[in-house]
């Protein structure tokens, strides 16, 4: 959950689209966006999910071109609406229109496993789990991948995120075979913290 969280999916979303990939990214946290602000983009924002969903607008129109990666859009949270404003068939249906747009569609899910998080899973082809290595992170994220298992028949993969070898060697932060040996889950990817 965090900012942080929503720094690696933005970062993950450029590099996608720097390598020629057509890429759009879904804020999902209805009334706490952030993806905009990681995005640079806050002040370009027209339309929203809401407008979509709600039928004011169409797609095409709530999208934001990223100022950078041309190849890279943003269809930003409502900041003024609540998460139950979207259905989890809403965001399928919207899903499935930008499935024939872009190449990616990367959704960043709210924190918490309530409305928002629903809305998030339900278009997934694929769910990824970005955590930390602490262990109230881990905690977190091995509720959120037994729900997974269990309520939407989903295998995640796991992001770990700002991964710090100098703690891991002073036993502050577990390393990546205990964390996969806690979530019991795909290692996707490492992201090293960056203390700049």
């Amino acid at each position: 959950g965090g900012v942080g969280k929503t720094t690696t999916v933005a970062n993950i979303a450029v590099a996608l689209a720097m390598l020629g990939n057509r890429v759009v990214t879904v804020d999902a946290d209805i009334g706490l966006r952030n993806l905009d602000l990681v995005l640079g983009l806050e002040n370009r924002i027209i339309y929203d999910l809401v407008d979509v969903a709600e039928g004011r607008v169409h797609l095409r129109q709530a999208l934001v071109p990223d100022t950078r990666v041309g190849s890279l859009f943003l269809l930003a949270a409502a900041q003024t609406r609540d998460k139950a404003d979207v259905s989890p068939e809403q965001m399928m249906v919207i899903c499935q229109e930008l499935r024939g747009m872009v190449d990616y569609v990367i959704i960043d899910s709210p924190a918490g496993i309530e409305h928002g998080f629903q809305n998030a899973i339900a278009p997934a082809d694929r769910v990824l789990i970005v955590t930390t290595s602490d262990v109230s992170a881990l905690r977190d994220a091995d509720k959120v991948i037994y729900l997974l298992e269990r309520d939407w028949h989903r295998q995640p993969g796991l992001v770990l995120n700002r991964y710090n070898p100098r703690l891991v060697k002073a036993g502050a932060m577990r390393d990546v075979d205990d964390v996969l040996d806690i979530l019991a889950i795909d290692l996707i990817g490492v992201v090293p913290e960056d203390e700049q």
